[in-house]
């Protein structure tokens, strides 16, 4: 008999975590799931444990593998695998409260116009030890407040992005939108683009509680993520498929809207480009477009001086800097700086 839910545990290292989120999905006060563990070019450590779990709860837990590295590969793996009607998400280093499954099957099994269910988390120490914050509500983009400002719906049902930990939905929606795009891949908004399209489709509902504990990221983790350039280059297939979902010459407020969202990333680039060799003309290029497609928001042309004067008075993403300087791609040069993010 087909399981109603079904667990994707993607995994590529940590065989300690890996164990804490698989013990945390077994302990659940619903019963009838099984998990489907995908291995993404995982250690050989994490490997082995996951084997372990399958050769001891072979009847609920399946390892499947998933060659092609990254976010989007491996759970659009684990969707393909799955034998639930319904679909949670687990990330490896994250951990299940015992009621989660319970709380968003009741929330979603019998309502046919939400097509994704999300929930507050708890955030914990790296180590997984310390709560830093309880109930850390999802947010709405700051790129979806900007262009749906005028838009009943968003108005009145608006756009929450919840951490993909929480995520719950229909497999057959899922598979209705195309899932994950996979062109996103190793990583960066692959889940905005996803829950984008759930929103496209039907509603989003957020459960009030924490169903998740989010391992938050070792100062070194976060470091990589902040100047990571496939963040940033991520951010620019994002805009383009933006721009043909909702993009028309002949609305004034739309073109302001998506100008007023180019800008914002365009700083936000600039600010991370800068800290790499070779990376200042092409900062000062990308902040240029972006005081001309905005020249209303002050931080712009805060961040387009400060460049000028020495770099221990550069703005910093996120109050940091990198520890050694690092080396572009080729293709990050200053005629992309050009185009990247033009309308």
């Amino acid at each position: 008999m087909k399981p109603t839910i079904s667990v994707i545990i993607p995994f590529t290292k940590n065989p300690i975590q890996l164990d804490e989120a698989i013990s945390s999905v077994m302990q659940q006060t619903f019963k009838d799931f099984e998990i489907v563990l995908v291995n993404n070019q995982s250690s050989q450590d994490a490997l082995d444990n996951a084997l372990v779990w399958s050769r001891k709860h072979p009847a609920k837990i399946r390892l499947v593998s998933e060659l092609k590295k990254g976010a989007a590969a491996a759970r659009n793996r684990g969707i393909l695998e799955s034998h639930g009607e319904f679909i949670a998400f687990l990330d490896s280093d994250d951990r299940m409260k015992p009621h989660r499954l319970y709380a968003q099957l009741e929330a979603l099994k019998n309502h046919p116009e939400i097509t994704l269910v999300g929930a507050w988390k708890d955030r914990v120490s790296p180590d997984g030890q310390t709560l830093l914050e309880k109930n850390d509500k999802p947010k709405i983009p700051r790129w979806a407040s900007i262009l749906f400002l005028d838009d009943s719906r968003f108005l009145k049902d608006p756009l929450f992005e919840p951490q993909t930990s929480t995520f719950f939905f229909r497999k057959e929606t899922a598979l209705e939108i195309g899932s994950f795009d996979e062109t996103f891949d190793p990583f960066w908004l692959e889940d905005t683009d996803f829950v984008l399209r759930m929103y496209q489709r039907g509603r989003i509902l957020i459960v009030p509680d924490s169903l998740i504990e989010y391992r938050t990221h070792t100062q070194e983790e976060e470091d990589y993520r902040i100047f990571d350039i496939r963040n940033i280059q991520n951010h620019g297939l994002f805009f383009e498929k933006l721009k043909g979902w909702y993009f028309s010459k002949s609305s004034p407020s739309m073109r302001k809207a998506f100008d007023k969202i180019a800008s914002r990333w365009l700083r936000e680039s600039a600010i991370k480009i800068i800290y790499f060799r070779g990376g200042e003309k092409i900062s000062r290029v990308l902040l240029k477009r972006a005081i001309a497609a905005n020249n209303l928001d002050i931080k712009n042309i805060e961040c387009f001086l400060r460049f000028f004067l020495p770099s221990s008075l550069w703005p910093r993403p996120f109050n940091r800097i990198p520890l050694t300087r690092g080396v572009l791609p080729e293709d990050i040069n200053l005629e992309w700086a050009k185009s990247f993010l033009s309308i």
